[in-house]
């Protein structure tokens, strides 16, 4: 949530490599153990059918198998971990739970506007052969003026049409999140209670809260999973972000809730 965004961010990471390095020992672990049972039968023994020792051999067998297998699976779930890690570590998706999202959308948003002039003004220097105007551009390069000219269909010099149209598809929805956060942060903390459940507006933990007075029944529970509410043990409230979509889905459920 977002009073404690980096800080639960960092548990996951910690969490997901102690998992790794937890399945490492425990694939080593299992290796070994059907290494030392496979050095007690001598290299290419038969099963000696009807021998005293038939039933051991064939129990060793079936240990060295299981513990190979359980070494293979717990390396790849160490794999796993490993990649989840490394995920969260690299992820750069602006969370509206990030304390500083409204910050990085708004440098986002200077970025990509940038960018979008930049290619419109390529593309129009281009279309004059004006190389000398397009290396005073920020960021031109002789480089890229070869590269974006190199072509002799004159319909596939320059930026194409869809790099410039998804670029300011990503410009509004940054605009809309940028938005949506302003609303967002002009609200405050507040809450009343309805048919016995405490409705807090929590903007700290960007969350809208039900808190109930016990455990709601099984079929309020999944009442509240169908309108997209978890519980979160640490604040002891069913929530969802706070938006527009969160307040719908609690005013949704409240209408429809029969604390009887």
């Amino acid at each position: 949530m977002k009073h404690n965004y980096h800080e639960r961010k960092q548990r996951r990471i910690d969490y997901a490599k102690e998992q790794a390095a937890k399945n490492e020992q425990e694939s080593t672990r299992r290796y070994e153990a059907a290494r030392e049972i496979s050095s007690f039968i001598p290299p290419g023994q038969p099963i000696l059918v009807g021998h005293h020792s038939e039933k051991r051999h064939r129990r060793d067998l079936e240990r060295i198998d299981n513990n190979m297998r359980k070494s293979i699976e717990a390396t790849d779930k160490a794999a796993y971990y490993e990649d989840k890690a490394e995920t969260i570590e690299s992820n750069t998706a602006i969370s509206s739970d990030n304390p500083d999202a409204l910050a990085l959308l708004k440098e986002k948003l200077e970025r990509l506007t940038a960018m979008q002039d930049f290619m419109k003004q390529t593309n129009k220097f281009i279309k004059k052969n004006d190389k000398a105007a397009f290396l005073k551009l920020p960021g031109a390069t002789e480089a890229l003026w070869t590269e974006l000219t190199s072509s002799t269909n004159r319909w596939d010099i320059g930026f194409p049409h869809y790099r410039l149209s998804n670029n300011n598809a990503v410009i509004r929805n940054t605009k809309q999140r940028i938005a949506q956060l302003e609303k967002l942060a002009a609200l405050t903390t507040q809450e009343f209670t309805f048919k016995g459940v405490r409705v807090v507006q929590n903007v700290e933990a960007n969350r809208i809260q039900l808190i109930f007075p016990g455990k709601p029944a099984e079929a309020v529970r999944e009442a509240l999973r169908h309108n997209g509410f978890i519980f979160c043990r640490e604040e002891t409230a069913w929530q969802r972000l706070l938006n527009n979509a969160g307040f719908y889905a609690a005013k949704s459920f409240l209408r429809a809730y029969n604390p009887e």
